[in-house]
Order: C-alpha cells, then sequence, then structure tokens
C-alpha cells in the first residue's frame, strides 16, 4: 500500500511550457521528488499535449501560459470544456492578478507562481492524485 504522502504509481504528467529549459526544470525536478511511479513527460506545444490528453491515460497537465500564448489558452479551454476529469495545475512565470483571475474563471485545479517550491508541488500532486 502506498504512502499516504506519496503520490500513487502509474500517474502521467504532461508538462507544457514554451521555456523548453524551464519545462526540462520542472520534469527533472517532478521525476526526482516523485520517484519511478510518476510519469513527467514534456509536451513539445500545446497542440501536442492536447493530441497526448486524447490518446494517453493523463493524470494532469501542468501549463505555464505565457501571456500571449493563444494555443496555451486554448488548450486549457478545451481541457476544461472536452476532458474535465484531467486536472490542470497553472505553474506560470507571468504571474498577476488578471491571469489568476482569469485562470480562476477556467475553473483551472491549482494555481502557482514561479518559482514554486518542489514540496508544495507535491503536495499538490499528492491531494490530485487521491482524487483521481
Amino acid at each position: 500500500m502506498p504512502h499516504p504522502s506519496s503520490p500513487t504509481p502509474g500517474r502521467h504528467i504532461v508538462i507544457v511550457d514554451s521555456d523548453p529549459a524551464a519545462a526540462m526544470v520542472t520534469q527533472h525536478g517532478l521525476q526526482c521528488l516523485l520517484g519511478a511511479g510518476v510519469t513527467a513527460t514534456i509536451a513539445p506545444s500545446a497542440g501536442a499535449a492536447w493530441l497526448r490528453c486524447q490518446r494517453e491515460a493523463i493524470d494532469l497537465v501542468i501549463v505555464d501560459p505565457a501571456p500571449h500564448d493563444c494555443a496555451a489558452w486554448a488548450l486549457i479551454k478545451a481541457l476544461r470544456a472536452h476532458c474535465p476529469t484531467i486536472p490542470v495545475l497553472i505553474l506560470t512565470a507571468y504571474d498577476t492578478v488578471g491571469l489568476r483571475a482569469r485562470m480562476q474563471a477556467l475553473g483551472v485545479w491549482r494555481y502557482r507562481a514561479k518559482p514554486a517550491m518542489l514540496q508544495e508541488l507535491k503536495q499538490d500532486l499528492c491531494t490530485v492524485f487521491e482524487a483521481v
């Protein structure tokens, strides 16, 4: 039986970030923190993330919506409309009051500003994995 503070094994996280280096840092940090039971992969674009969500069992999508990245906004809207069981966590370097309000209106599951502490992210992930 998994430890209550550990994510359930076999979970798949998709990371969407227009900054490839930031995406790799997030991926590496999550993999180190969560271990082999959780797979964190980087989608090279919002469109690629959408296709993965249609074809694979995805447990969480982490998105960094840049202010003028229409594809990221479209992905978030499509996930909320067509895949409402997939939680969306916003992990953004562009934290503003307006962005927070817009994400709340879209029904994102959680919002974090970068730099986020990995322990906070681990707690978020354990919470979402317990719910799915």
